[in-house]
């Protein structure tokens, strides 16, 4: 009888070893925060997505002009957002961000209309579904889902790990 000694297991590669970290590191930086607005986002058309980012850009360009005013906006844009885009099966993009308004109350429909703001941002071209998170929590973990897909995570210019770092970005591998 002749034995043989079974293959050693491949080895787990290092994306998928680093991958849920990678995630949780994001979820719980920008969990830390609270956001105000949930944004779906899609296009009319296939088109790339930087370009559906590119038009989520000018929206939230002209939601800083309304509720800050052009000569704040145009020094810097005090709204915060993370973007999480990925395509469709279909290939057609989309994309779910969080936004936060300092100093803004959404609850006072003088300072913001849900329904005004999600009619302006769809005639854009496409469609767009404006909501105010129910659970923090949930929430960043449905956006923060593209770092370990095959979509992207874009912050807005005035939100960095780099610059932010209460509470640190923190990633451990296993």
């Amino acid at each position: 009888m002749r034995f043989t000694e079974a293959a050693p297991p491949a080895p787990t590669p290092s994306y998928a070893l680093s991958t849920p970290s990678v995630r949780d590191a994001w979820a719980g930086w920008l969990g830390a925060r609270p956001w105000d607005l949930f944004v779906t986002l899609t296009s009319d058309h296939k088109t790339h997505p930087e370009a559906l980012h590119k038009r989520f850009r000018y929206c939230t360009h002209k939601l800083g002009d309304e509720l800050y005013g052009r000569s704040q906006t145009r020094r810097c844009n005090p709204i915060e957002y993370v973007n999480g885009i990925e395509r469709h099966k279909s290939g057609w993009p989309h994309s779910h961000a969080l936004l936060r308004f300092p100093g803004v109350d959404l609850a006072d429909r003088t300072q913001f209309s849900v329904e005004h703001w999600q009619k302006v941002m769809t005639d854009t071209g496409g469609w767009c579904w404006l909501s105010r998170p129910r659970d923090q929590g949930d929430t960043v973990s449905y956006v923060t889902k593209y770092v370990t897909k095959e979509g992207d995570l874009v912050l807005s210019p005035n939100l960095s790990p780099v610059i932010d770092r209460a509470p640190p970005l923190l990633c451990t591998m296993h």
